[in-house]
């Protein structure tokens, strides 16, 4: 059985490509020797990863425009980069894909991810909440309710158990390859009806609903996703990387171990007065 783990990253902010060398190196950590996991970026900027035990795949910029919808919509990235991935591995019935965010690291053992990945169950980060109970989750109730989208020879209606489902993380077997196909189909029906970013993870996970359980995985990983966590994050990885990037893998295995990404208390106050005096 094959363990992949993919990052997907592209743009031109460097701070994306930090994190994701961050997040490979926490992860490497928890990893014994006669454990075999492979590592795979797909990328615009393969050259940034080039000392780093990883296999790369160049994102082309005719990828890039297509699959982002000639750049209307980047989440779609994500979706499309998944399946290219996963068609260009040629994986088998019981391999394993974990896709996982740049904004993420381990300082415990990730290893129980791959548990949860099972052929009649998938995995994302985090459980939402549900659609119809969410206040910030209503533009969907008022840009669906009532109405039936057809996709290949399936209807498809938002329902009461329809939830949001945060793709910081995905998880997948081949048996899934084909939701893919269907997510897609359905976020680009919803890009035309739904004015929300959030069409991408929500088109997967209720394409994957309707033939799989979808298990949690927040217990295994630490993130800075939010601006202002992720504009200390940024700094603190990129000071890093300055220092200590032409040193053994191994070493910085070890190093990035010791790097503090949670603000102290004062940097908070900090950026929250700074956004007040800037409104």
């Amino acid at each position: 059985m094959r363990k992949v783990i993919l990052y997907i990253v592209y743009g031109d902010d460097y701070g994306y490509y930090d994190g994701a060398k961050f997040s490979f190196l926490t992860f490497m950590n928890w990893i014994s020797k006669d454990e075999k996991f492979e590592f795979w970026i797909l990328t615009e900027k393969p050259e940034l990863f080039s000392n780093y035990p990883v296999n790369l795949i160049e994102m082309t910029q005719e990828q890039k425009k297509s699959w982002s919808l000639d750049h209307r919509y980047h989440f779609r990235i994500k979706n499309r980069g998944l399946a290219f991935v996963m068609d260009k591995l040629d994986l088998e019935e019981q391999d394993k894909i974990l896709f996982l965010d740049t904004d993420t690291y381990f300082f415990k053992s990730p290893l129980g991810l791959f548990d949860l990945i099972t052929s009649n169950q998938a995995l994302f980060y985090l459980n939402e909440g549900l659609i119809h109970k969410r206040k910030r989750f209503r533009v969907y109730v008022e840009h669906l309710k009532g109405k039936k989208i057809k996709i290949d020879k399936n209807i498809y209606q938002l329902s009461e158990d329809s939830a949001l489902w945060g793709s910081l993380m995905i998880g997948i077997m081949t048996n899934m390859r084909n939701n893919l196909e269907w997510a897609d189909k359905l976020m680009l029906k919803l890009f035309e009806l739904v004015p929300s970013h959030t069409i991408e993870p929500f088109s997967l996970s209720e394409s994957l609903l309707m033939d799989f359980q979808i298990a949690e995985g927040k217990d295994f990983v630490s993130l800075y996703s939010t601006s202002r966590k992720k504009d200390y994050a940024k700094n603190i990885l990129s000071s890093f990387f300055s220092e200590f990037q032409t040193l053994p893998v191994d070493v910085q295995i070890s190093m990035a171990q010791e790097v503090k990404l949670k603000r102290p208390f004062y940097i908070v106050l900090k950026q929250r007065l700074f956004q007040l005096l800037n409104l």
